[in-house]
């Protein structure tokens, strides 16, 4: 067999775990290995846009992996990087402990792993780039407390049982607590976001007072924004999310989202890639980067800089 037939050969095995793979002539300690939850999702795309644009600047390939929220596959392809002896790994895990064991045979291959935004089990990972979600959190709660007056009932809904969704909520009880002490958090949910509609349904026949909702990831507050105008009380019900999918953006601009919490996903994904070459070549590696929490509203969306953000629309991981 010919080398480019062996090189197609290894190409189609590739694409069939959901890899990209890079050039046939990469040197394997010039390149890095990055594996996400789904590059459908706003903010992985944002996030792999990030890697990729830091990854051109210090010369280094990149073999990209989508995990299409599965971690039997994004165990898959951790070992798969390991075969193929990258310089590091670049992880957002699809579950924390699943792929956890994967990661640390990695690590003792000795390949550094850096996580991005969702980090997997381990103790030994070499850097943590993600989001400040209690301040995300606490922008959500400062933002919906304003909305509605400092008073009144508000439903939360949490989200998935995953460390980020906890934190954020964490950080708007605690405002809620501390600075809009008559505001009562009438009902807790937790879910996916068709639960969150559901949850949405059910509130606004049983607390027809409530006039605020947090919700944890926009693809949350998208169902419950339809699920409150199906109800007719899109008008009177206030929404805030965390983070802006391309239907939340658009929620926000016509006003049915009242503000949104975000993480600068690029600029995230950039710093991931700035920690695997630190590790690959003996600079200093920070071991820990946490992003400022930051909020759009209504009222800012149409001039906000998103660059750090969401990627450009015509990018394709």
């Amino acid at each position: 067999m010919g080398k480019n037939a062996r090189y197609m050969t290894m190409a189609l095995a590739l694409a069939a775990a959901g890899v990209s793979a890079a050039p046939a002539n990469a040197d394997a300690q010039k390149t890095i290995g990055v594996t996400v939850p789904y590059f459908a999702s706003a903010f992985w795309k944002a996030g792999l846009y990030g890697v990729e644009q830091a990854s051109k600047e210090h010369g280094y390939s990149l073999i990209k992996a989508d995990a299409k929220d599965k971690a039997k596959l994004q165990i898959e392809q951790i070992r798969g990087f390991i075969d193929k002896k990258v310089a590091a790994i670049i992880i957002g895990a699809a579950d924390a402990a699943a792929v956890g064991p994967a990661v640390e045979e990695a690590i003792d291959k000795g390949i550094p792993v850096i996580a991005l935004s969702v980090p997997p089990k381990s103790d030994r990972l070499t850097s943590f780039v993600g989001a400040d979600n209690i301040g995300m959190g606490r922008l959500q709660g400062i933002c919906i407390g304003r909305a509605i007056g400092g008073k009144g009932e508000v439903g939360l809904f949490a989200g998935p049982d995953e460390i980020w969704a906890k934190l954020r909520v964490t950080g708007f009880k605690n405002t809620m607590a501390a600075d809009f002490p008559d505001i009562k958090i009438i009902d807790e949910k937790a879910g996916s976001p068709q639960d969150a509609g559901a949850a949405a349904t059910n509130w606004a026949t049983a607390y027809p007072d409530m006039h605020g909702i947090f919700t944890a990831a926009d693809t949350m507050a998208v169902e419950t924004i339809k699920s409150l105008g199906t109800a007719g009380t899109i008008e009177k019900v206030k929404v805030s999310t965390s983070n802006l999918n391309d239907e939340a953006r658009a929620a926000l601009e016509n006003g049915t989202l009242t503000c949104a919490s975000l993480q600068p996903a690029v600029s995230m994904g950039r710093d991931a890639m700035r920690e695997a070459v630190a590790a690959v070549e003996g600079g200093k590696v920070l071991g820990r980067i946490e992003a400022p929490a930051l909020l759009v509203t209504k009222d800012k969306v149409a001039t906000y800089d998103f660059s750090k953000i969401i990627a450009p629309a015509d990018y394709q991981p």
